[in-house]
This record gives C-alpha cells, sequence and structure tokens, in this order.
C-alpha cells in the first residue's frame, strides 16, 4: 500500500512540474527513469551527446498538440519538449530511440537527427509501442478527415470548438463532477483508485475550458475519446459505473422476482 501511495504522489509531482512547463498538460500517459539526448551530426557522420539528460515522460495535452514528448533536463534548464503528431518519425537503433525533430530545425533549416539512449531498455520498448499507437490513431483520424467532404457554407457561422474545450466538453457531458456522481466504496477497486477517480474529478471541475453546452464536432470527439481512452483514470470512473448499473439492475430483477413468488402465493 504505502509503495502505491509511493508512486501516485511521485507522479503527482511530476505532473505538476510538467504543468509548470506547459500549462495545457493534463496527465501522464508513460514514463522512463532515466534517458540522454544525442544528436548526429551530418557532416562528422556521428553521433554527439547533448546537454540533455533525466526523466522522459509522454504527456496528454488538452490542445493541439495532444501529445507531447517531454524530457526533464537535469543538466540545465533547457527541456526537450517533442510535438507527437500524425507525422512523427521515429525508428528503434539498439541502444537509440531514433527521430526527426521538426521542432528543432528553424527557419527552413535540415530537420534534426536525434537519438534518445534509455537506462532500461524495457522503458524504451514500453515508450516506442505507445507512440507507434498514438501516432497510427492520429493517423487515422487524419485520414478520416481528409474522406469527409468539407462541410458546405451556411449564412450564419458558428465558431468551431477548439481542441482545448474538446476534452472538457465531454467530461462534461459525462457529469463527472456533477452531484449525483458519487460511487459506492464497495465497488471501488483500491483506495488509491478512489484517490485517482477524486483528482480526475476535480480536473474536470477545475478545468477553465470546460462549456456544458458546447456540442463536439466529429473530429473533436475523436480527438477526446482518443485521450481519454488512454488514461486509467477515466476507464476507472467508467468501469465503476458500469457496475453501478450492473448491481442496481440485479437488485431490480431479484426484487420484481420476489414481488412475483409473494404474489402466487
Amino acid at each position: 500500500m504505502a509503495a502505491t501511495l509511493n508512486a501516485e504522489n511521485r507522479r503527482k509531482a511530476n505532473l505538476r512540474s510538467l504543468q509548470r512547463i506547459d500549462s495545457n498538460i493534463v496527465d501522464l500517459a508513460i514514463t522512463a527513469t532515466h534517458v540522454v539526448l544525442y544528436e548526429f551530426d551530418n557532416t562528422k557522420r556521428t553521433w554527439e551527446r547533448k546537454n540533455v539528460e533525466g526523466s522522459l515522460f509522454v504527456a496528454k495535452r488538452s490542445d493541439a498538440p495532444r501529445f507531447k514528448l517531454v524530457v526533464l533536463n537535469r543538466s540545465s534548464t533547457e527541456n526537450l519538449e517533442v510535438p507527437i503528431t500524425a507525422s512523427f518519425q521515429m525508428q528503434v537503433n539498439d541502444p537509440y530511440m531514433m527521430f526527426r525533430d521538426s521542432a528543432a530545425s528553424k527557419g527552413g533549416a535540415e530537420e534534426k537527427i536525434r537519438g534518445i539512449w534509455f537506462h532500461d531498455s524495457n522503458e524504451r520498448g514500453s515508450v516506442v509501442s505507445y507512440l507507434e499507437n498514438v501516432v497510427k490513431s492520429l493517423a487515422k483520424i487524419e485520414e478520416m478527415e481528409k474522406a469527409q467532404p468539407p462541410p458546405s457554407q451556411q449564412n450564419q457561422k458558428t465558431e468551431a470548438p477548439s481542441p482545448n474545450d474538446a476534452g472538457a466538453a465531454l467530461l462534461a457531458t459525462l457529469n463527472l463532477g456533477g452531484k449525483n456522481n458519487n460511487l459506492s466504496n464497495q465497488h471501488q477497486k483500491s483506495e488509491s483508485c478512489q484517490e485517482r477517480q477524486k483528482e480526475y474529478k476535480q480536473s474536470a471541475r477545475n478545468s477553465p475550458a470546460v462549456n456544458h453546452n458546447l456540442i463536439l464536432d466529429k473530429k473533436s470527439l475523436q480527438l477526446s475519446l482518443l485521450s481519454l481512452i488512454q488514461d486509467e483514470r477515466f476507464l476507472d470512473l467508467i468501469h465503476a459505473q458500469y457496475l453501478k448499473v450492473v448491481h442496481s439492475r440485479a437488485a431490480r430483477q431479484q426484487s420484481n422476482s420476489s414481488g412475483n413468488e409473494s404474489g402466487k402465493k
């Protein structure tokens, strides 16, 4: 139990640190304990170690891009921040996870080829697998958007909801922060699960982007679901609500069955 609480406290502390860098970060998807950044020198044809090393995080954001790779630098105040989009390119070339960093190439310069060395190869495998799934999902969403014909122009234009509003609006629709959303203690998996659910509800209530009257379009809904479905806390809430409905239905059926038997007597 103590180990679980320490891990949760550490996760919250890391989340607060990332939110000081990027206020749109809402959660941590996956982490790696220690990594070091390298950059490929095209002239010398060698890898050069950069002054960036520390813990790596793949964070979820409330605005586009919905995912970001961040290395909190222990060597200096300059952190590594890489947006994860459908065009993100990476590959594993032991011992590196290599990727093209267009954000680091400004003014039309050639994209930098960077490599991240992982102290733990198992963590590297987990991070690579997660990023591959995210990129595939984002690419599929882009393909669906391109396949859809553009909406017809209407006399009265309505402003499309921003990606920042989308996740918060979906949470509001699900009423995660409502007064009637109290979950029975017997349906919770653990004290840690309860704490994470309370934190998730609080973030939904406090989000400045919540607009209870906002209607999501298909794109916003897709992006919101993509982010939420990979969030353990969100799944905990949905599963707890599912159990609540199942138990309520079973109790109702038992009551009806008892009533029918009494009537026969």
